[in-house]
């Protein structure tokens, strides 16, 4: 280790850059990587896909981390008519590989696991708004016109598209063909057309991608070298249109379009001028125009080092070029200096020769490393070293620079001085508090330390800090301390080449945070090593990710254990995590892995570990156990749901099918009863709701008097007749009878109690008169009410509708003393009081209601508080509230809670 950093620092103007070495000796056994391999890079340089250049399309793909360790390898049977294209890395290292055909394989994890799609399926055509004004443009139509030829297969005629170039940008996949763009959107599936027809794709010589400054807007910019001009086509997503504006540039034709990560600025190259121009990215400022004839080579790559200076890889050395056509040199080895000459070699932006009849083998003897950009620098990588150039952060050039003052200098020179002059080292402590900067100066040092790759000088500036920390009298926050010691902690041990994740904090800031991180590391089926992290860092929302990929990784590698012994093991696992044995993770996407891999009984027991409600039905209608679906609807009192999925049934089924699923059966709960056997039997609790049973009864009744039947009066009359409901039938017809003459409400009443009296005076059959005389009480109850409250009570047709106006008066109290009287289940009405007064938002009734006054902060809820909770954060409750929820429920941990 050197005595100072910044022996090692290069100055371009008033900054200074630094390289250094992330992985040496690269554990891989490639020679040549450039000029023997086509490559492909994850952001940040995180994986690398590698295929041969000495076959005319591959059929191996090896995948490496950043340290070169081989991770897996993808193999694709290229033929003459069915072969690679390309390959790419989406933002979440998702491998993407582009066939001729149309297709492409998205594979979403390092086990080779993938799907398959074609991006010129399902095509959505996107508006040109420009349409009219590029007619200067136009070409000839035989030239645009897509290439049609004749399927001797089925004698039918098809487009021929052919594959110019393939670029992704996070999970965006631009495809240019010879008469359009494709854009994919490989998280919706999605495919949007953009047509090139007045544009000849042969004078397009580049394209490069820049993001919206709105992380809000659905839109991107593609700027495309075009003839010698720059044409920039915005697209918007949400709108599905584009406009394509001509820039009017005349120094082209560009070999290389170039964005900076920032998407602020833009290098353009004319390898035919040998002049590189930075321009702001609105096209109307040249802030840099560097000539590259006095050069030993033309730069074979141009990218962004960070986002204020460009890196140029020519003849033995990497170029940075800042403002003012400043530069400064990094020099690499040449393995035969003298067979070196890149000016006889043209090659793409993107790895591939622009001409490849055009090499020689004696143009193989030379080592070139490729340039990556990242947020925060450049990688450097070559055969045998993964570099990293970056900016030097003005924290380091402060503490570091010779002959530097700054606080974090003088605290930092301390511990040099301590050990051979204590008093020296005293007098410039005591210099720091007099200033009032020592707390800056210890700041500093952990910005400094934690921007350190070097072990060494972590604990040198850490060592500084805590020296600091004995002599300040202010009150200085010991948790900024452990967080920054921590965070290093973690830099270093993914940093590791076993690991090979060279990631710096700010690149980890921009990709999403930690929890990317960790869904990196969990791809690479490091589970412990995750939960280690997640403690140290205090990120335990992330837990049940770690758990969630554990569960799949489980069911997709155990392939002799039967789903029961899986069932067990995952459902153990998912419990171990409360003290009260209650899953509270959702296990949807566990539940998919095991139907995936055919393990349908699995499947099934999962779900019924799921603890949301909404997730629970759709994965059985996804299944279409579509009885046990309606069941759980009503086992957790969700009457919008439950009325939801009749709605959806009634449509789906066939009338006799509907009918049989209103009606149930008893195979449901036999099934029913052995998963909860099985449940207790493995000690794990479930919502007190599943053990409520549900009858056909419940559910028919349930369904005669919803939306759901008022939507279609033809079938609820044949289910009626079909069930000898004729009595029921009568009733609705009345009803329906004295609703359409407009009685008034004493007519009414009359009329509808003498009917109900006279009916009931010929009933026999028990049933029927408990509900003959259960309909008198509701009439009776409509009297009472419209009297009370000067309103008509006639048109709620039920005793919820009923309820639920009430609720709405905010008159509780008499709704409470309806529910008793009506001997309505208390877990129904507070789900209905619940979801009543939360969609209308009156957060401080339904706080009222659960604790019984808006002081209390303490209560009891016959259906628990996490109901409450979930639709809190749905509605938008105020925090205040949905903490006290959460207090109150027994089934968060306490660590959750807090």
């Amino acid at each position: 280790m050197s005595s100072n950093p910044s022996l090692n620092w290069s100055k371009l103007q008033n900054v200074y850059y630094n390289i250094r070495t992330c992985y040496d000796d690269l554990s891989w056994s490639i020679d040549n990587l450039y000029s023997n391999y086509v490559i492909a890079f994850s952001p940040n340089t995180t994986l690398m896909a590698i295929a041969s250049k000495n076959v005319p399309h591959p059929n191996l793909i090896e995948i490496y981390s950043n340290s070169g360790n081989k991770i897996w390898s993808v193999v694709y049977n290229s033929s003459y008519n069915d072969y690679i294209q390309s390959f790419h890395f989406t933002s979440d290292e998702d491998l993407i590989i582009i066939v001729n055909n149309g297709k492409y394989r998205h594979y979403y994890d390092l086990m080779g696991n993938f799907n398959e799609y074609n991006f010129l399926d399902n095509l959505t055509s996107m508006d040109n708004l420009n349409s009219s004004g590029d007619s200067n443009l136009s070409i000839n139509s035989e030239l645009t016109s897509p290439r049609v030829i004749t399927n001797l297969e089925n004698n039918e005629l098809e487009e021929v598209n052919k594959i110019i170039e393939v670029k992704s940008w996070g999970n965006l996949l631009i495809i240019l063909l010879d008469t359009r763009f494709i854009v994919t959107d490989l998280n919706s599936f999605t495919n949007y057309e953009i047509s090139l027809k007045n544009y000849n794709v042969n004078d397009i010589t580049t394209f490069d991608i820049q993001n919206s400054q709105n992380r809000h807007d659905e839109s991107i910019t593609v700027h495309l070298g075009y003839k010698k001009s720059i044409l920039s086509i915005i697209i918007d997503f949400g709108l599905t249109n584009y406009e394509i504006i001509d820039q009017e540039l005349t120094d082209g034709p560009f070999d290389s379009v170039s964005v900076s990560p920032n998407g602020q600025l833009i290098s353009l190259y004319n390898k035919w001028l040998k002049k590189i121009f930075v321009i702001s990215n609105k096209f109307d400022q040249i802030l840099l125009e560097y000539d590259t004839s006095n050069e030993s080579s033309s730069p074979y790559q141009i990218e962004w080092c960070g986002n204020d200076a460009i890196v140029l890889a020519i003849k033995d050395e990497i170029k940075l070029v800042g403002p003012g056509q400043q530069a400064i040199s990094f020099f690499y080895d040449l393995e035969d200096d003298e067979d070196f000459d890149l000016d006889n070699l043209l090659i793409r932006d993107d790895g591939k020769d622009r001409d490849a009849s055009r090499r020689n083998d004696d143009d193989l003897h030379y080592t070139i490393p490729i340039l990556q950009t990242s947020v925060d620098g450049l990688k450097i990588i070559s055969a045998n070293k993964v570099q990293f150039l970056n900016r030097v952060p003005e924290t380091t050039v402060a503490m570091y620079q010779v002959g530097s003052s700054s606080p974090s200098s003088i605290l930092a020179d301390c511990i040099d001085k301590f050990s051979s002059n204590a008093s020296k080292a005293h007098g410039n402590i005591s210099l720091l508090k007099s200033d009032g900067i020592l707390l800056k100066a210890m700041d500093d040092c952990l910005e400094v330390a934690v921007d350190e790759f070097s072990v060494e000088w972590q604990r040198r500036a850490l060592k500084a800090v805590s020296f600091g920390k004995i002599y300040t009298d202010e009150v200085y926050n010991p948790d900024k301390f452990v967080s920054i010691v921590n965070t290093i902690k973690v830099l270093n041990q993914i940093r590791e080449p076993e690991l090979g994740l060279f990631l710096t904090r700010q690149q980890i800031d921009y990709i999403g945070g930690w929890e990317k991180v960790i869904q990196m590391l969990l791809r690479r089926n490091q589970y412990v090593l995750s939960l280690e992290i997640i403690e140290t860092l205090k990120l335990e929302n992330l837990k049940p990710l770690v758990h969630i990929e554990w569960c799949c990784y489980k069911i997709r590698q155990e392939l002799d254990m039967s789903d029961l012994d899986l069932f067990a093991v995952i459902s153990e696992r998912l419990a171990s995590l409360t003290k009260e044995r209650v899953n509270y993770i959702s296990v949807e996407k566990i539940s998919n892995v095991a139907h995936e891999e055919g393990r349908n009984v699995l499947c099934k027991l999962l779900i019924d570990l799921e603890p949301s409600v909404t997730k629970k039905v759709g994965q059985l209608l996804r299944l279409d156990d579509l009885e046990l679906a309606l069941i759980k609807c009503f086992q957790a009192g969700n009457h919008d749901l439950a009325t939801l999925i009749l709605l959806y049934l009634q449509e789906k089924l066939t009338t006799s099918q509907f009918f049989k699923l209103l009606n149930q059966n008893e195979s449901v709960w036999k099934d029913q009863d052995s998963v909860k056997q099985r449940l207790e039997k493995l000690d794990i609790n479930v919502a007190r709701t599943e053990n409520m049973k549900v009858n056909g009864e419940l559910i028919g009744h349930f369904w005669q008097e919803s939306v759901a039947a008022k939507t279609s009066p033809q079938l609820l009359e044949t289910y009626l007749k079909h069930e000898d409901k004729t009595q029921a039938l009568n009733i609705i017809k009345v009803k329906e009878f004295l609703h359409h003459n407009k009685l008034d409400s004493e007519t009414y009443y009359d009329a509808y109690k003498a009917i109900l009296t006279k009916s009931m005076n010929r009933i026999i059959n028990k049933r029927i008169l408990k509900s003959l005389q259960r309909e008198l009480q509701i009439l009776d109850l409509q009297k009472k009410l419209g009297e009370t409250y000067l309103a008509d009570f006639y048109q709620e047709k039920s005793l919820s509708a009923i309820l639920k106006r009430l609720i709405l008066m905010h008159q509780i109290k008499p709704a409470k003393k309806i529910v008793s009287n009506f001997q309505m289940s208390q877990e129904k009405f507070w789900y209905l009081v619940l979801n009543t007064l939360m969609d209308r938002h009156e957060f401080d009734q339904v706080y009222e209601f659960a604790f019984g006054s808006s002081d209390a902060t303490t209560g009891r809820s016959p259906i628990g508080f996490e109901p409450f909770v979930e639709l809190g954060l749905q509605k938008g409750a105020p925090q205040s509230h949905i903490s006290n929820y959460i207090k109150n429920s027994v089934k968060y941990r306490y660590d959750e809670k807090q």
